[in-house]
């Protein structure tokens, strides 16, 4: 069992406004994604995907109305290693420090493994904070001997690895992982396809290497994992409740806005925060998935 290292004081009951259905605090949403025109931003494939409203501007009506005060965009997969709509979705959205209420913003990019240095602390400058690694079966991303390589180059920027691989074959590259020297967010529960069960080795390797200081995990995109596409699918709910038992101190949250897996559907938004209710009963381990561990993670400001 991994040790809790937060304040004691974030694991406290919270109080809870009874008038109201929202919680006191606010959220942190930890993935999302934006798609612009394809004038201005063109899809290096899948060029018939009608994007619709997914916009940065259609973002901040959604945050607003979710009580969302900071957010990590993720490059998404359409544009490659073409991080231009992510850098200008991040520079929009931005809110200039010191305003009330200040709306903080940060992006995950995805970069060629023999990406230079100048520009790797140009993304930096601009709010990159971590770089995608595609790593799974049948797509498109790094060797195994390119990851280890830019693992390396990217945590001397501090920024962590967002993994994109199939939690039934962690176990596999376990030892890959742990040779890195910072932290790997697993997006979407760990992606769990060919088996989707805590009782397999690529879970068991997941929890070995949350106890060792190297991984996090996000609870978002349920549906991904789902064998119906379910949004409340009962082997999903296993995993959750399994990940929200061992260590809450290092789950965060993410809406998936827009969902672009099931074609933009954004009126699921509601029943997904509804469910986590379900998923993290506990009030307290609640504020820290939704919002208290984004600080530590990913360095935003309290």
């Amino acid at each position: 069992m991994s040790v809790n290292f937060l304040n004691d004081k974030l694991l406290e009951p919270l109080e809870e406004d009874r008038s109201h259905s929202k919680p006191l605090w606010t959220y942190a949403d930890c993935h999302a994604q934006i798609l612009g025109p394809t004038d201005t931003y063109p899809l290096n494939q899948n060029g018939n995907l009608a994007i619709g409203n997914y916009s940065a501007e259609e973002y901040a009506k959604f945050r607003e109305n979710k009580n969302i005060k900071k957010t990590v965009l993720v490059q998404p997969e359409y544009y490659g290693t073409d991080n231009s709509c992510l850098l200008d979705a991040i520079s929009s959205l931005y809110t200039h420090p010191g305003e009330d209420e200040t709306f903080q913003i940060k992006g995950i990019a995805k970069i060629d493994s023999n990406l230079e240095d100048e520009k790797l602390e140009s993304l930096a400058n601009l709010g990159v904070v971590g770089a995608k690694f595609e790593m799974r079966r049948g797509f498109s991303g790094l060797s195994w001997d390119e990851a280890d390589r830019l693992a390396w180059r990217i945590n001397d920027l501090g920024w962590t690895v967002e993994l994109y691989i199939d939690g039934s074959d962690i176990h596999e590259v376990e030892k890959n992982i742990n040779s890195w020297p910072g932290w790997v967010v697993f997006p979407h529960l760990a992606q769990f396809q060919r088996t989707v069960t805590t009782q397999q080795r690529g879970f068991t390797s997941l929890t070995r290497l949350i106890d060792r200081d190297k991984a996090w995990v996000k609870i978002s995109a349920p549906y991904i994992l789902s064998r119906n596409d379910n949004l409340d699918d009962q082997e999903v709910t296993e995993i959750i409740t399994a990940l929200e038992k061992w260590a809450p101190e290092r789950l965060v949250w993410g809406t998936n806005w827009p969902h672009l897996e099931k074609e933009g559907d954004v009126a699921i938004d509601e029943e997904l925060l509804e469910l986590m209710n379900k998923w993290v009963p506990n009030e307290a381990n609640r504020k820290l998935i939704m919002c208290e561990n984004a600080n530590i993670l990913y360095n935003f400001t309290i």
